[in-house]
């Protein structure tokens, strides 16, 4: 690990936030982050067990760590959280969404409308809930945003769309962002998740693909393996980092050269 990791200046007073922090990258990026100086607050929906082991091994790294059950897409519900989180830390410095509800892989024409309203309204709606009680701290911390997004919002594989809609408008979001409160010192952008073995990812290798269509996907991969949570959680880190101090409204994709 470089040594650059334990002297963020950023991390230095305040707190981060990472929804979604008990899913495989989400935790990643919450560890990365801890080893990085920071303190951290972690939501999680369903899986508190999961959110308590992070918490764990947050708390073993010499950082403080909340753990809050949140429904994303309940906006007077992120607002408390946020508000906890200020009373408690005083400045929010990050925020990263990591967030999303549980999908299957599956053709335009099979999606319901019901299933599609369900996933916008958790995935969009609640970035924005994020956004929206983040805001005005933010503005005062001169913070970062990063969300976790999909490296199909520029190549779209069949049967991904439900990951793919929901995630570009998240990219749009975080564009407006940039545009306008960077003149508050403001920085927002994405990370693109390509097929990674952990989380979401690593759920649907496990559960919805064969062993051909895996080895399918390896050879399409330039760099012919899959990502690591960690992947996503260094992107991350750096785009949080005053080395990324310069950088905002992108999006990087992190896929092994897929999109190539």
């Amino acid at each position: 690990m470089s040594s650059w990791l334990a002297e963020e200046p950023r991390f230095a007073q305040g707190v981060s936030i990472v929804t979604g922090g008990s899913g495989g990258i989400g935790r990643e990026i919450a560890l990365t982050l801890a080893r990085a100086g920071s303190d951290v607050v972690i939501t999680y929906r369903r899986n508190k067990d999961a959110a308590e082991q992070v918490a764990r091994q947050v708390a073993e790294l010499g950082r403080q760590v909340d753990v809050a059950q949140l429904a994303i897409e309940d906006a007077e519900a992120v607002q408390a959280m946020v508000d906890g989180v200020v009373e408690r830390h005083g400045h929010i410095h990050s925020v990263v969404y990591a967030s999303g509800p549980g999908i299957h892989m599956e053709f335009i024409s099979e999606i319901t409308p019901e299933g599609w309203a369900d996933v916008m309204s958790v995935d969009i709606n609640g970035c924005f809930n994020l956004v929206h009680a983040t805001l005005p701290h933010m503005r005062k911390s001169r913070g970062a945003y990063v969300a976790v997004i999909t490296a199909a919002v520029e190549r779209v594989p069949a049967r991904d769309i439900q990951s793919a809609a929901p995630k570009a408008a998240i990219e749009m979001l975080f564009r407006g962002i940039a545009k306008e409160e960077g003149r508050h010192g403001i920085r927002a952008n994405c990370v693109g998740p390509g097929w990674i073995t952990a989380g979401l990812g690593q759920h649907v290798i496990d559960t919805e693909l064969t062993p051909a269509m895996v080895d399918t996907i390896v050879k399409s991969i330039p760099l012919r393996h899959m990502g690591e949570a960690r992947d996503i959680a260094d992107a991350t880190l750096f785009l949080l980092s005053t080395r990324a101090r310069f950088i905002t409204g992108q999006s990087l994709a992190i896929d092994g050269g897929a999109q190539v």
